[in-house]
């Protein structure tokens, strides 16, 4: 028999505000409850001269388990992580794993070059690489006052 320590709900005004206030700006507030079943793998962007690099950590998925995807503008991420199966003799104390289907979205900005986005995946961690097209500056000229 696991002992959990037992900690009163207090009455407090005060305490119920704060409640409140954190269900505002906690991350599940104003979501159905199966939304608790989804999640979003951090991602970094990070910019040079000459590309954009997203990186996601995913770990616990394979290169099947991913979806990497082009169109009009808009790059997205999309993947499912898979519910290990439970036995029933199965005692979990703590469990902040989360599982189900995700999806990223990212505008791409108009400078970049679509056709040439290379993904990798490897150690759990997804990097894609997004080239940049090199800004061409109109000349400047002078015009001719007739």
């Amino acid at each position: 028999m696991t002992l959990i320590k037992w900690v009163p709900r207090s009455t407090s005004i005060i305490n119920d505000m704060d409640n409140m206030v954190s269900d505002v700006f906690n991350n599940n507030w104003n979501f159905p409850v199966r939304a608790k079943t989804n999640w979003s793998p951090p991602v970094d962007v990070k910019e040079t001269d000459d590309s954009f690099t997203l990186t996601a950590d995913i770990a616990g998925l394979t290169k099947k388990d991913l979806n990497v995807n082009v169109s009009d503008g808009i790059i997205s991420i999309s993947g499912e992580r898979k519910f290990e199966n439970e036995k029933e003799n199965d005692n979990y104390h703590y469990r902040e794993r989360q599982y189900g289907s995700f999806l990223r979205t990212f505008n791409l900005p108009e400078t970049v070059k679509e056709e040439k986005i290379t993904a990798n995946f490897k150690n759990g961690i997804l990097s894609i690489e997004i080239p940049k097209e090199e800004v061409v500056f109109p000349k400047e000229r002078q015009i001719k006052i007739s």
